[in-house]
C-alpha cells in the first residue's frame, strides 16, 4: 500500500492506496440520487486504490476546432463554450493520479481562490480546487458534479507516492 503525500512539505494527502494497473473505465451517471441523497455518478476508481490518466484533465480549456463535438462525460474534459458554439477541451495536465474522493477526507482544504459551484457539486472547471492541508499549496481538483464522475485528480508534480507507514 502506498499514500500520495505533498511534494513540497511531505504531508499525507491520502488514506492508504494501492496501484491499479490502468484507470477503468469511468462509470454512466443516470442522474438519480444515492444513499447519501447526492446526484454524482458512481467513482472512476473504488477506495483504497489510484490510476494515472494519460488523458488531460481539467484547466485551462481551448476551443475544440469541431465546433459539433462535445466530447465524453470524462470530468474536466468538455465544457460549454460561453462564447461561442461547441465544447472547450481540456488542456490540462496529463498523467494525473485519480483516487475516490473520500480516500482524502480530513488530508485536503477547498482552495480559498477558488469559488465554483455546480447543482450538485464541484465541476472542476477553473483549475486545481483543493489544496495540502499542511502548506496550502494546490495539489488536486475534485470533480463532484453530477455530470460526470466522481473523483479527484492529483497534479503529477504536487505529490509523490510513498509507501504507507
Amino acid at each position: 500500500m502506498n499514500v500520495l503525500v505533498c511534494a513540497a512539505c511531505g504531508r499525507p494527502l491520502t488514506e492508504p492506496v494501492r496501484p491499479l494497473p490502468e484507470l477503468p473505465e469511468r462509470p454512466a451517471c443516470d442522474g438519480l440520487p444515492d444513499a447519501d441523497g447526492s446526484r454524482h455518478a458512481p467513482s472512476t476508481v473504488p477506495r483504497g486504490t489510484y490510476a494515472v490518466d494519460p488523458e488531460p484533465s481539467g484547466a485551462p480549456f481551448v476551443p475544440h476546432p469541431d465546433p459539433q463535438w462535445f466530447g465524453s462525460a470524462v470530468p474536466g474534459v468538455c465544457v460549454l463554450d460561453p462564447d461561442g458554439p461547441g465544447c472547450l477541451m481540456s488542456a490540462g495536465p496529463r498523467g494525473t493520479l485519480v483516487v475516490h474522493p473520500e480516500d482524502t477526507r480530513d488530508h485536503l482544504l477547498s482552495h480559498p481562490g477558488v469559488h465554483e459551484m455546480g447543482c450538485c457539486g464541484r465541476p472542476g472547471r477553473e483549475g486545481p480546487n483543493e489544496v495540502c492541508g499542511g502548506c496550502g499549496i494546490p495539489v488536486a481538483t475534485e470533480f463532484s458534479e453530477c455530470s460526470g464522475p466522481y473523483e479527484t485528480h492529483f497534479l503529477p508534480g504536487a505529490v509523490r507516492v510513498e509507501a504507507a507507514p
